[in-house]
C-alpha cells in the first residue's frame, strides 16, 4: 500500500508529491522545491522519516514542475523519469522561467535519463505506479495510476473543477480532449486524483461537475 505526502512549493503553487511504501522506499513526483526553506522543508521530511528515495519522476517539463530535481538527484543520487517526448523541453525551461518571475538557469536543470512510456510502470517494492500518456497540457505529458490503491496522479492534466492550459509551448486542445475522455474519464469514478495544483478530487465528481469536462 502506498502513501502519499503532499508538499506545495513555488510561486505558481505546485504540488509535490512524495509516494512511499512499508518499508520507506519512496519516488519524489514534480519537485517543485524553489528557494531554500523549500528545499529544507522536503529535505528534512525525507531524512526525518527515514525515507528512502529511488526515483523522480515528471509529469511533464514546465518550469514549476522541475526546479527541484537536481538538488534531489544530487543528494540522494537517483535518476529522473519522464517521457521522452518530454526531453528536448528540459534544454529549454529555464529559458521560460524569466516569464513567471522565476531565477532559475541551465545549470539548475536536471535532465531526465529514464524514458516512461505509455503502459511502463514504476516499482516502489511491490507496488506498481502505471504509466498513462495524457498529452495535450504538454507534449509529452504523463499520469501515474495505483490501480491497487485507487489513486491517481494527474499531473495538470486534470484539477478539481478544471483543466490544465492548453496555450502553452506544445500545448494542444484536441489531445488534451481525448486524454480526458479517453484515459482518465476511463478510470473508476473512486479513483482519487491527486492534482498538480489545487486539492485533491474524484474521476467521477470530476465527470459530473467539471465544467471543462463537460463542455468537451
Amino acid at each position: 500500500m502506498l502513501s502519499v505526502k503532499t508538499f506545495i512549493f513555488n510561486p505558481i503553487q505546485v504540488n509535490t508529491y512524495i509516494v512511499y511504501n512499508e518499508n520507506k522506499e519512496c519516488v519524489i513526483i514534480d519537485a517543485g522545491n524553489y528557494v531554500k526553506f523549500e528545499d529544507e522543508q522536503l529535505l528534512s521530511y525525507i531524512d526525518r522519516s527515514g525515507l528512502k528515495p529511488i526515483m523522480l519522476l515528471n509529469t511533464h517539463s514546465h518550469i514549476d514542475h522541475v526546479m527541484g530535481n537536481k538538488l534531489l538527484a544530487d543528494r540522494y543520487k537517483v535518476e529522473l523519469g519522464a517521457h521522452p517526448i518530454e526531453k528536448s523541453y528540459y534544454d529549454k525551461v529555464w529559458a521560460y522561467a524569466t516569464a513567471f518571475g522565476i531565477n532559475f538557469t541551465q545549470d539548475n536543470c536536471q535532465l531526465p535519463s529514464i524514458d516512461l512510456n505509455e503502459g511502463d510502470t514504476v516499482s516502489i517494492g511491490q507496488d506498481k505506479l502505471k504509466v498513462l500518456f495524457t498529452p495535450g497540457h504538454a507534449p509529452g505529458h504523463i499520469c501515474f495510476y495505483d490501480e491497487a490503491d485507487g489513486m491517481v496522479f494527474s499531473g495538470d492534466t486534470l484539477f478539481r473543477r478544471g483543466v490544465g492550459r492548453w496555450d502553452l509551448l506544445g500545448g494542444n486542445y484536441s489531445q488534451l480532449e481525448q486524454s480526458l475522455l479517453n484515459v482518465l474519464y476511463k478510470l473508476p469514478d473512486d479513483t482519487l486524483v491527486y492534482c498538480g495544483h489545487g486539492p485533491t478530487t474524484r474521476i467521477g465528481d470530476e465527470k459530473r461537475n467539471n465544467p471543462e469536462i463537460n463542455s468537451l
